[in-house]
């Protein structure tokens, strides 16, 4: 199957940065991802980054439109002793049955969905009742502000570099208005990485 240029240099981009990923979220992820169990669905799980904070006794699902990441994924799932399998695809359309999931995993890749709307919509469907989604997602800076008039200024350039990334998204408004039972969100300002992505946000939903 033929790949893209795009996704070849996202590839060999986000391979480049798994430390620094470590060193920014690392303390965030183990407190996320400290009580996750039963069937664990990642929404673009790129490099396996999230393998080193999932136990092992779940059953994990990545949905993973870059083909270019299965062979890293799957040697970091065996590596790692989780039960582990891979599936083409994104997530606007999981090929999953309604309240069929535990958990969801969803971090930085909500910047990069078409429609972020419909994609929360989907993830939500899929989840059990009660069931979580787990998130921790760059977003726009506050409306006005010097950093949110470069972010829209920049955009088109980082979407084209980080294939398909936008910088700009207001990406809690998605989740706080999907109609889940609970919203546990926090805004952060992250420090040590790149000043236009800056701006996130982490937290977990319940269906």
């Amino acid at each position: 199957m033929k790949v893209g240029l795009r996704k070849r240099f996202f590839a060999w981009m986000l391979k480049k940065s798994d430390t620094i990923n470590h060193q920014l979220y690392g303390s965030y992820k183990r407190n996320l991802f400290k009580d996750i169990n039963g069937l664990v669905v990642e929404i673009g799980p790129g490099t396996g980054v999230n393998f080193d904070y999932l136990p092992q006794n779940i059953r994990w699902l990545g949905i993973e439109p870059n083909e270019l990441f299965y062979e890293t994924l799957q040697t970091k799932a065996k590596e790692k002793g989780i039960d582990a399998k891979l599936l083409p695809g994104d997530a606007s359309k999981i090929p999953l049955p309604d309240d069929s999931v535990d958990v969801l995993i969803c971090t930085l890749v909500l910047c990069s969905v078409k429609d972020p709307a419909a994609t929360v919509a989907e993830l939500k469907r899929v989840l059990k009742p009660g069931g979580k989604l787990i998130f921790i997602e760059h977003v726009a800076a506050p409306g006005r502000s010097v950093l949110c008039y470069t972010q829209n200024l920049f955009n088109p350039l980082n979407r084209l570099i980080a294939d398909g990334c936008n910088c700009n998204r207001e990406t809690w408004s998605f989740i706080e208005n999907a109609g889940f039972k609970e919203v546990n969100l926090s805004h952060q300002k992250m420090k040590g990485s790149f000043k236009l992505v800056a701006p996130h946000i982490m937290g977990y939903a319940i269906k």
